[in-house]
């Protein structure tokens, strides 16, 4: 039997790799103490099981901590654990249920000291105090009926009959005292007979006599007498007419002598070489086949198998730095034809794979396997070969890296933890690379998202970017602030010292004012651009912050845009712009309406500006959309000399105003541009345009020497 899982202690971990030897000790040598389970009745009577904190799991599978082999044994049987009640022990579905003193389970139930269960073909017994070994090994009487011990199923029982079923029906004094059915020969010798049980046997033996005379005779006159026998001198047969046979006067069907039926001797099975092609993944297996190891996958074998009939290989796959095996069976059947059959064994293993580390730290890890989800399996890796992967199981997983450090003066250290992540192998994920260097060990990972996404992300006043943010923060304290329009602002302080990740989801609460202009925006993507109007009244009424009101202006604007009331539209575009955080999308707006009534001296200047000094992408983009739709065909030059003031020409001909100038409605072509301007030298410059261009133009003059 496999030795017994322990159980980490909860101050400090377990050392995985520290195995001492215990496989090579018994279930008896290694479980002196109680709490222990022992077996009373089955095979292996007067082995111990150590029970440890936490759940006990008995069952067939390698991986129980009381592991009985026998297939009357499910492989997760039942469970027992230490709780505030007592010792408690709840069957897991087993198929053939679990009996506590006698009686069947179906919830959770207590038992304590001396207490019998009966798992499959086991008997074991509790044991919480220190006994004698004959009281260990006691068979209570919960477990015997009308005077006789109740056994029960053996493996070699013929036709699979219990101890039980084979006594049922005898009486009780035809039992010795071992229980055993009395052997009734020598009584039988001894007892004189009665007349009528010699009379019997004179009878039998005179039947008997007549029959081997019969039998005798019946063979000579068979073989010697007569003629298709072979028998000299014997004449032939004379042929007799055909006796016409009435079927009335036959005898009935089931009146008929039945005849001795020579037995149908079964077909041997016929077995075919063929070669077994064993490979398995992620790593090599030891192979196993009918009970015989067969050595390291990859591997090819050849065999003789029946055709047809199914047969199960066991590969083991042993997780060198985890200290850990894991057991994979396949089932695979012989077609008829076949020469080699390919077995793949892919175990539920992922890799964890080791980059780069800082130098003095201590590596733990801690999972919670995929196919052991009872137990966490904690381990100090003390040897890690860096770029060589770490074979682990499928599960969950956290790493830490641990440093030690000297309190004060004292002689005394602790272990201080500065990195920690949490991350899954799974069949989708089965590699996790660490890559950790020494800077890495200053910042921690941060990942923000909120309900509204796109709400914009400061950090200590610092705008980082919009939600779902992610970004590397230094450590130490931290103001996390989350701002959206149309909802309340958002604050947290983060104080973080160890690089370990930083996830937030956050939900923005909604204020008064910020409804309404949700909804006006919800009415004015459906073209309801009256009822927004009044949606956005409300929300100008509900008390709104700053950024509010120019939201609520500029969403007017584009109200009365879109109803064609251009006058006023520009009378709330102009009071959104006086808004910080709305003035380029507000002086877009103006330009839109100014474009509608072909004013496009006062949309130009407005339109440059946005396109020189936002620093928001989409508003350029808009910006630039508005140009194309104003002059499809003609281009823009935008002129700005430093000092301004500066007199341009244009091909010879002079501008009527200063520098800065817009120079719009220019055919594409060549132009030559000359900037003059007291005291500084004049520059000229010649400039090529092609359709619908934007140029500006940044010209610094050089003062004319003394």
């Amino acid at each position: 039997m496999d030795k017994p899982t322990t159980k980490a202690p909860t101050d400090e971990r377990t050392i995985i790799s520290s195995l001492d030897n215990d496989e090579e000790r018994t279930p008896s040598e290694q479980a002196k103490k109680p709490p222990y389970l022992i077996i009373i009745e089955g095979p292996h009577a007067g082995g111990h099981f150590q029970l440890f904190q936490g759940k006990n799991i008995i069952g067939r599978s390698n991986n129980c901590a009381v592991q009985l082999q026998d297939h009357s044994v499910s492989r997760n049987h039942v469970e027992i654990e230490k709780g505030e009640a007592g010792w408690m022990i709840r069957d897991l579905g087993s198929k053939n249920g679990t009996y506590v003193n006698g009686g069947l389970i179906s919830d959770t139930v207590v038992f304590g000291h001396k207490d019998v269960i009966k798992v499959g073909i086991y008997i074991l017994r509790l044991v919480t105090q220190t006994i004698k070994p004959e009281e260990e090994m006691e068979i209570p009487s919960d477990f015997a009926i009308g005077g006789k011990t109740v056994l029960t199923e053996s493996p070699n029982s013929p036709d699979g009959l219990t101890s039980e079923m084979a006594k049922k029906d005898i009486p009780k004094d035809e039992f010795d005292e071992e229980g055993n059915v009395k052997d009734k020969k020598d009584e039988e010798v001894k007892a004189p007979a009665s007349l009528s049980t010699r009379l019997r046997k004179t009878a039998i033996f005179v039947v008997g006599s007549i029959g081997i005379i019969a039998c005798v005779g019946y063979l000579t006159w068979h073989f010697f007498l007569h003629p298709s026998g072979g028998g000299k001198g014997v004449k032939p047969p004379v042929k007799l007419p055909e006796a016409v046979v009435d079927p009335q006067s036959m005898p009935a069907t089931d009146q008929l002598v039945d005849m001795p039926q020579v037995p149908t001797q079964e077909a041997v099975p016929q077995k075919v070489p063929v070669f077994l092609d064993f490979a398995s993944s992620p790593l090599p297996s030891t192979i196993s086949f009918q009970d015989k190891e067969l050595g390291k996958a990859p591997l090819r074998v050849n065999v003789e198998l029946e055709s047809g009939k199914e047969y199960t290989a066991t590969a083991v796959f042993y997780m060198q730095d985890m200290q850990e095996s894991y057991t994979l069976p396949v089932k695979f059947k012989v077609t008829e034809g076949e020469s080699v059959i390919p077995i793949l064994f892919r175990a539920p293993i992922g890799m964890l794979k080791v980059n780069d580390l800082p130098r003095d730290v201590q590596f733990y890890l801690e999972g919670v396997f995929e196919y052991d989800r009872f137990k966490e399996k904690p381990a100090k890796l003390n040897e890690i070969v860096l770029k060589k992967p770490i074979y682990i199981p499928y599960g969950k997983y956290t790493v830490e890296l641990r440093k030690s450090r000297q309190l004060g003066e004292s002689q005394t250290y602790v272990q201080d933890i500065i990195f920690k992540r949490e991350f899954t192998i799974a069949e989708d994920q089965p590699t996790y690379i660490l890559d950790i260097k020494e800077e890495d060990l200053k910042v921690f990972p941060v990942e923000i998202n909120s309900t509204p996404q796109q709400s914009d992300v400061f950090v200590d006043g610092k705008l980082m970017g919009k939600t779902p943010y992610k970004g590397l923060f230094p450590l130490g304290e931290h103001t996390l602030t989350l701002r959206k329009e149309g909802y309340f602002e958002h604050s947290q302080l983060l104080k973080v010292d160890i690089n370990t990740e930083f996830i937030s989801d956050i939900k923005l609460e909604t204020s008064v004012a910020g409804a309404h202009l949700n909804n006006a925006n919800a009415m004015m993507s459906r073209e309801l651009y009256q009822e927004a109007v009044n949606e956005l009244a409300q929300a100008l009424a509900s008390n709104p912050a700053p950024s509010e009101v120019g939201q609520a202006n500029y969403l007017l604007g584009s109200c009365y845009l879109k109803l064609g009331d251009i006058e006023r539209s520009l009378t709330y575009f102009g009071l959104s712009q006086q808004t910080e955080d709305w003035k380029y999308p507000s002086m877009l707006g103006k330009v839109a309406a100014y474009a509608i009534v072909k004013r496009v001296n006062d949309a130009l200047p407005l339109l440059v500006d946005v396109m020189l000094n936002a620093k928001d992408e989409s508003i350029k983009r808009q910006a630039n959309d508005l140009f194309q739709q104003m002059s499809p065909f003609r281009s823009v030059i935008y002129a700005y000399t430093d000092p301004a003031g500066a007199k341009v020409i244009v091909n010879d001909k002079p501008i009527d105003n200063a520098t800065p100038v817009i120079l719009h409605d220019l055919p594409l072509g060549t132009y030559r541009l000359r900037f003059e301007k007291p005291g500084y030298e004049p520059m000229e410059l010649n400039l090529t345009l092609s359709v619908n261009e934007f140029n500006p133009v940044v010209v610094k003059l050089k003062p004319i020497p003394q």
